[in-house]
């Protein structure tokens, strides 16, 4: 029963970080470090978080992600994803699972991106949801898709945007409920080989906007030292980057002062 009330008010307090089926869900220690800001980032994870980014990859890569937000186990979100380029583009697949076994939710999504010319990159991606709730209600099967543009201003400006369940796809019919569509605009800008902030904003049909910053510093050559703020509800984030090789490690957790910590990370293999 106590753990029932937590998850509930959880959701009442954080109406873009309960389970909401189908939200926009940032992937990646890196992301979730500095507010969760992604949506201009030229990584491996964005092969969820704004596919065009991953049009600019050199590298194939798989990589693993968790989020556990308050540190509730019914909030636990777990992310694998994969990337690889080749001459026409990159191809890239990101699963994304959460739940328990009275809810649950399975995301897989098959993406593609490529460059056009020296500024501009476009990414598309096909998802496929599963939806399961126990008792009389059973599963849902859902498709649906997601845009992603980048464009490239200069080496210090990269500007992104992500158009997440372009159209309405009804998850029931009475009373209606659709997955969110969602846009996600940001811009990085790097100071420096050192110093890089970012910042965006993101918006559904329903909801007040969500808006989101965070810095990230170089201290060494393998260390970078992360933070960002996030709006609605307000959360502080912060965490740290390791680079060995050809392995990355991002480690991070957010902090809301009701609810307390998010902690998160990921690990990235990178085959070249």
């Amino acid at each position: 029963m106590k753990a029932m009330i937590i998850i509930g008010l959880a959701v009442l307090l954080t109406t873009h970080q309960g389970l909401a089926a189908g939200e926009r869900i940032a992937a990646g220690g890196r992301s979730l470090a500095m507010g969760g800001t992604s949506v201009a980032a030229c990584e491996f994870w964005s092969a969820g978080n704004n596919q065009a980014g991953m049009a600019w990859l050199k590298a194939p890569g798989i990589g693993i992600s968790f989020e556990n937000r308050f540190l509730i186990k019914e909030l636990l979100i777990e992310q694998f994803g994969a990337v690889i380029p080749c001459r026409s583009g990159t191809f890239g697949l990101l699963v994304n699972s959460t739940g328990n076994n009275q809810y649950s939710e399975i995301k897989a999504g098959l993406s593609f991106a490529r460059k056009f010319g020296k500024f501009l990159s476009v990414g598309i991606q096909l998802d496929y949801f599963r939806i399961h709730i126990a008792d009389d209600y059973g599963s849902k099967n859902l498709m649906t898709c997601e845009l992603g543009l980048m464009f490239m201003a200069d080496k210090h400006l990269h500007i992104g945007v992500q158009l997440v369940n372009p159209v309405p796809i009804k998850i029931t019919e009475v009373p209606a409920e659709l997955l969110p569509s969602v846009i996600c605009i940001g811009l990085t800008y790097r100071f420096s080989d050192d110093f890089l902030t970012a910042v965006e904003a993101e918006k559904d049909l329903l909801h007040p906007p969500v808006f989101k910053t965070g810095a990230e510093y170089r201290v060494a050559s393998p260390v970078y030292a992360r933070v960002g703020i996030s709006t609605s509800p307000m959360s502080f984030t912060f965490g740290f980057g390791l680079e060995f090789g050809k392995l990355k490690l991002d480690m991070a957790s957010g902090y809301h002062q009701v609810l307390g910590f998010s902690p998160s990370g990921s690990i990235i293999y990178s085959f070249r």
